[in-house]
């Protein structure tokens, strides 16, 4: 009898895991249980929407020079969510001086609002070269005046407006032959380009899609939230607020349906 009992405890028992903790399958595909992105982020996430809500001057600029700004928005909009004032003065200052003196080894560290690093701004000024998308004359010898220059840009809130911009106009380029069944899918894909390189090639960044806890700033330190998962939930929630006559998608790139 106490076996029977055992054995119906640990029957009930895994139907109960199963139900709870596997995910649905709907038309063949995987479907989670959407997570409330601005309550597991707490104030960060409500601080970086106040940002942008005051600073209509971004909003502004994008729309001068052709961005949604609900697609640029969305892409920088998790990286809103990590900056800190406080750790900005004290851990930038130093490795600004580094970066500048010795050189591109210590060009990983992030600055400002947008959380931008010296790479990342120097590979965009790279690339709008190579495109032609601006006439703009970037110095990009590897010495300490070129490397100078670049790390007052990025102490501008205007210039990292204007990397934001060419990096959407970059990534347009260099992935001009991808179609978006959705606005959500390509601001993932580039948000998580923004992330972790828009140098990869496609394939690497929709693997880097996939990956868990490439965010660092939710409350919650085993927080599975990915870049991408912000950027859309941003998007899909709140980026009504910013919304502006330029399409995310423009016709050329919207996949047909089939």
């Amino acid at each position: 009898m106490f076996l029977r009992i055992r054995a119906f405890i640990t029957t009930f028992s895994l139907i109960f895991v199963f139900a709870t903790f596997i995910p649905v399958y709907v038309s063949g595909q995987v479907t989670l249980e959407p997570t409330d992105v601005s309550v597991e982020l707490g104030n960060r996430y409500y601080d970086a929407l106040e940002y942008l809500e005051k600073n209509t001057w971004i909003y502004d600029t994008l729309v001068k020079a052709n961005i949604s700004p609900e697609l640029a928005y969305s892409i920088v909009f998790p990286s809103l969510t990590r900056y800190s004032a406080l750790k900005d003065i004290m851990e930038t200052s130093g490795m600004k001086t580094l970066y500048v003196q010795s050189g591109r080894k210590y060009s990983k560290y992030a600055v400002g609002r947008f959380q931008m690093k010296p790479a990342f701004a120097e590979m965009i000024e790279r690339n709008v070269i190579k495109y032609k998308l601006w006439d703009y004359k970037f110095k990009m010898q590897n010495n300490p005046k070129a490397r100078l220059e670049r790390a007052r840009r990025l102490d501008s809130p205007e210039w990292q407006v204007q990397y934001l911009i060419l990096f959407t106009k970059v990534m347009d380029k260099r992935f001009a032959h991808l179609k978006w069944k959705t606005p959500s899918d390509k601001i993932r894909f580039y948000s998580t380009a923004y992330n972790v390189g828009f140098n990869k090639n496609e394939r690497a960044i929709r693997y880097m899609m996939s990956r868990r806890s490439l965010l660092r700033s939710s409350r919650d330190p085993k927080s599975k939230l990915r870049h991408g998962d912000v950027a859309v939930w941003f998007y899909e929630n709140d980026s009504h607020r910013f919304k502006s006559p330029i399409p995310i998608l423009p016709k050329e790139q919207v996949e047909e349906k089939k």
